[in-house]
């Protein structure tokens, strides 16, 4: 039996235990249900059994959907999902928090967003303003298309004038790093501001108008973008369709230097991350099983001109899964992603194999985890976010959680 079997099937035994505790046949409950186990304060207890039930005072009331350490060298993280509620204060689908897991009360959003929101990106010009899009039209009552722009005191930023918006939810924002202002904006839209874009792709201006300089035709629908890293000003992009990713010049045009071959992947590409070892390699992850006739297991490395990186391999458990990738900020060409075993993270060595350094536990989480960000404070520790609210049975994490460079769970 290999590692992963083993590890699948000691879950299975302690979620058994777990149920029978429960059901009050394995001690005598010992819930508690007093301690706050949602913040990063290690020197909180949080291990009780069974884990008390959820309530607004552990965390999040509902799903995280995206993450992104703050650029304001205040080593703060922004965090958006459906939730409406942080540790019983409300916080409508948007939240700042400080290093330490409280609630930063000088991030004031009012009735926030009234709909989810499924990224946020911090402006990387150190103002501390963030980019926020999802499914809403609205923050705290002011009408905005599906995007906004916040300023560090959570107020809505009216520089950035994106007039009506998109005509549909936004999936990813990614700021260019050109020195513009401007940002990368994919998802399911067709029109920006009453004009056809037709592509789910588009670049927007530091003021919020349509870059028309970049244009990427029709059929493409982004829900993933990655900046090149090479000072070209070339973005990576997901598709659905084949060939599942492509290089795009930065006037949107395809850069046929990136060639996919007659196939590329045969299924949907999910995820992209450009690797931070200066080989200028990207990763992809998602349902395809297959790169240009070549196995690729739901995870794989190309290189940076489109080949497949035969060095990278993985085993079978990437296929079909694909939320997140999220590179390992220590130059080691590591990533950090997830697994297609429920509430599973794992570290990956830039060759493929799992780095057993890193280890969440047996159990790990009880849902799976759909977005990561590293921490930038030095610590070498990464944020998790998604709908779960235990980690090993035993400890609550609710929709949010701090792991060590190790994996350990922050209490």
């Amino acid at each position: 039996m290999d590692i992963s079997s083993t590890k699948w099937l000691r879950r299975l035994l302690l979620t058994g235990i777990y149920v029978l505790g429960v059901l009050g046949i394995v001690g005598s409950g010992g819930g508690g249900g007093g301690d706050d186990c949602s913040g990063f304060n290690a020197s909180v207890d949080c291990v009780v059994f069974p884990p008390p039930p959820l309530a607004s005072t552990t965390g999040f009331n509902s799903t995280v959907s995206s993450i992104a350490p703050a650029l304001d060298g205040s080593d703060d993280v922004y965090v958006g999902g459906a939730f409406t509620s942080y540790k019983n204060l409300e916080a409508n689908r948007i939240a700042r928090l400080n290093n330490d897991g409280s609630f930063d009360t000088g991030f004031v959003t009012g009735t926030g967003f009234e709909a989810r929101t499924r990224t946020v990106s911090p402006a990387n010009n150190g103002s501390g303003d963030i980019y926020v899009g999802g499914s809403f039209t609205s923050y705290n009552g002011t009408a905005v298309g599906y995007i906004a722009r916040l300023n560090l005191d959570g107020s809505l930023d009216t520089v950035f004038d994106t007039g009506t918006g998109f005509s549909s939810t936004v999936n990813i924002i990614v700021p260019a790093t050109d020195g513009s202002g401007d940002v990368y904006v994919g998802g399911s839209f067709t029109s920006y501001n009453g004009t056809a874009v037709g592509s789910g792709l588009v670049r927007l201006n530091d003021d919020g108008s349509l870059d028309l300089g970049f244009s990427t035709g029709s059929g493409w629908g982004e829900d993933s973008i990655t900046l090149a890293t090479d000072g070209s000003g070339d973005i990576y992009v997901a598709r659905s369709s084949g060939p599942g990713i492509a290089r795009l010049n930065n006037d949107g045009s395809i850069d046929a230097g990136f060639d996919t071959g007659l196939t590329g992947f045969n299924d949907e590409v999910r995820a992209i991350a450009t690797a931070t070892d200066g080989s200028g390699d990207v990763y992809a992850a998602g349902f395809f099983s297959d790169y240009n006739g070549t196995a690729t297991n739901g995870l794989a490395r190309l290189n940076s001109d489109g080949s497949l990186e035969a060095g990278f391999a993985t085993d079978a458990g990437f296929v079909g899964w694909g939320a997140f990738i999220t590179p390992a900020i220590d130059g080691s060409g590591d990533i950090y992603v997830d697994r297609n075993i429920v509430g599973d993270i794992v570290r990956l060595n830039d060759d493929g194999s799992i780095d057993t350094g890193f280890d969440i536990g047996v159990v790990g989480f009880n849902a799976s985890p759909n977005s990561a960000a590293l921490a930038i404070d030095g610590s070498g520790d990464i944020y998790v976010g998604g709908g779960f609210t235990t980690i090993n049975l035993f400890s609550t994490a609710a929709r949010l959680a701090r792991l060590t460079a190790g994996g350990a769970f922050i209490r």
